[in-house]
């Protein structure tokens, strides 16, 4: 206790005599919005409702199946948009000391639910480590992982001690003693202390999960314990003259398209006529009645209703557009904020996207999401990357963990970079890809792409019956692209 107060008198002395650079106020806290432990033991029960989280190694209590990861998630919000070197402290509270090395990693998916092994979420390097576990708040700079707004989780993965630490929860009964995360950050190139924000449920449309750059090599070193809370105090009042969600820390704003006119924006996009394609049923069609603006939305409407188009009559019309020819990037933050109109029992055979292809036309794909219909398929987003149409492909099917993208508007965001690319719904990351996971990642990840946005009916998902309802909206309300 004499040291902490020790240190506490020399940093006030400290203060006093440095001149301040901005307003000073006391450091951000975010208090943990999820956690469980990830065990390989069945019989540890629900650990997300419990009071306590654990790690432990493979080798464990004799059990050599007996690993335990303590994961936390937090919501990170109240950063303002000039925040630049963000330090984050993952601070989780032990009762007993333990001779053991703990790692803290960053964790690829969600802190909820009972903790079931098989769904425990991917985990990054290390972030940071602690050789002995004290009594109180043992701390971990995360800082990697907190680049600004947005949902980051973290696991606690023990190296040594083949037995386990229990660590308090944000289930506790003693609020004091539940996990946090704190902040501190400069702005506008001056050094302050920042303000502080208790941890909110997240938003509809959150910005961004934080994210250790993929360029970033160095592994922070190791923090000691401490046994000290930081303050807390009101969030900060965001900006009235910025569109929400438009500033990222990290990235520029360099298109977009809200849909706030009376119409189309013809100078970014195409919208094909008349084209009748072998892989759905459909006929692109320009008509007002399948492509409208209106209120800021882009409606892409689907019809049964007869039209010709390459020489075919088809049943139905639907609405593709793209930026080919205007507007092409190379890597680059992409989102879509949408809401198609499946649901379980009338939307077999629709088929709404937001992807990215060559401007080349060569070989690859970027799917920031496809949204199949269908009673087996309306529950989930579909996200992938394709290398030709044989087809070699890698995708991933992610399940709303409550509800499903037909319930409402959803965020949809793909950050494409020159080693990895990442995908986020609602702000939460859920899938990865890199040239670890994939091969030829570099043979066609490296040349401009250009833009799709698109409504198909039929083709291999499966087509409309008679319980499809149409007339079908696929609803968006904007389309943002961001670079470094």
């Amino acid at each position: 206790m004499l040291s902490v107060l020790s240190a506490g008198v020399v940093a006030g002395v400290v203060a006093t005599m440095m001149p301040l650079v901005a307003a000073e106020v006391p450091p951000v806290v975010v208090a943990a919005t999820a956690d469980t432990t990830a065990t390989q033991v069945p019989q540890d029960g629900d650990n997300g409702v419990k009071t306590t989280l654990a790690s432990c190694p493979r080798l464990c209590d004799g059990n050599r199946h007996g690993r335990r990861d303590a994961l936390v998630e937090f919501a990170v919000r109240g950063l303002p948009a000039d925040a630049v070197r963000i330090r984050a402290t993952l601070r989780v509270y032990a009762w007993q000391p333990f001779t053991s090395r703990v790692h803290a990693h960053q964790a690829w998916g969600s802190a909820t639910g009972p903790g079931v092994w098989e769904r425990r979420p991917a985990l990054g390097p290390a972030l940071a480590a602690v050789d002995r576990v004290g009594v109180g708040f043992n701390e971990w700079d995360v800082s990697a992982s907190v680049t600004g707004n947005g949902r980051v989780a973290f696991a606690l993965a023990q190296e040594t001690w083949n037995t386990r630490i229990y660590w308090a929860s944000r289930e506790n009964t003693r609020t004091a003693l539940r996990p946090h995360l704190v902040l501190r950050y400069s702005r506008g190139g001056h050094i302050a202390p920042p303000r502080t924000t208790a941890a909110p449920e997240p938003s509809v449309t959150p910005t961004a999960v934080p994210r250790p750059s993929p360029s970033r090599t160095a592994t922070p070193s190791p923090s000691p314990s401490r046994t000290t809370a930081p303050p807390t105090t009101s969030p900060p009042t965001p900006s009235p003259t910025v569109r929400p969600g438009t500033q990222v820390p990290g990235w520029r704003l360099v298109w977009s398209d809200e849909f706030d006119g009376p119409t189309l924006d013809r100078s970014k996009w195409n919208l094909r006529d008349g084209e009748g394609r072998d892989i759905d049923r459909g006929c692109n069609v320009d008509d007002p009645d399948n492509t409208f603006v209106s209120g800021g939305v882009l409606t892409l409407r689907a019809q049964r209703e007869t039209a010709v188009c390459s020489s075919q009559t088809r049943q139905y019309t639907q609405s593709y557009l793209d930026t080919i020819g205007r507007t092409s990037f190379r890597y680059g933050r992409f989102e879509v904020r949408a809401q198609p109109p499946n649901g379980p029992d009338d939307s077999r055979g629709l088929w709404p996207a937001f992807w990215l292809r060559p401007e080349d036309g060569g070989r690859g794909e970027i799917d920031v999401v496809e949204l199949p219909g269908g009673r087996d398929r309306y529950r989930a987003a579909t996200l992938g990357i394709f290398y030709d149409y044989t087809p070699v492909k890698q995708d991933t099917r992610y399940a709303f963990p409550t509800g499903h993208p037909g319930d409402g508007f959803h965020t949809y965001t793909t950050e494409w970079e020159p080693d990895a690319i990442r995908w986020y719904v609602d702000g939460r990351l859920v899938w990865q890809r890199d040239r670890g996971t994939t091969p030829w990642f570099d043979e066609v990840f490296h040349k401009p792409y250009n833009l799709r946005l698109n409504f198909q009916v039929g083709g291999w998902l499966g087509d409309p019956d008679a319980t499809t309802r149409f007339p079908a909206d696929f609803r968006v309300d904007h389309v943002r692209v961001w670079q470094r």
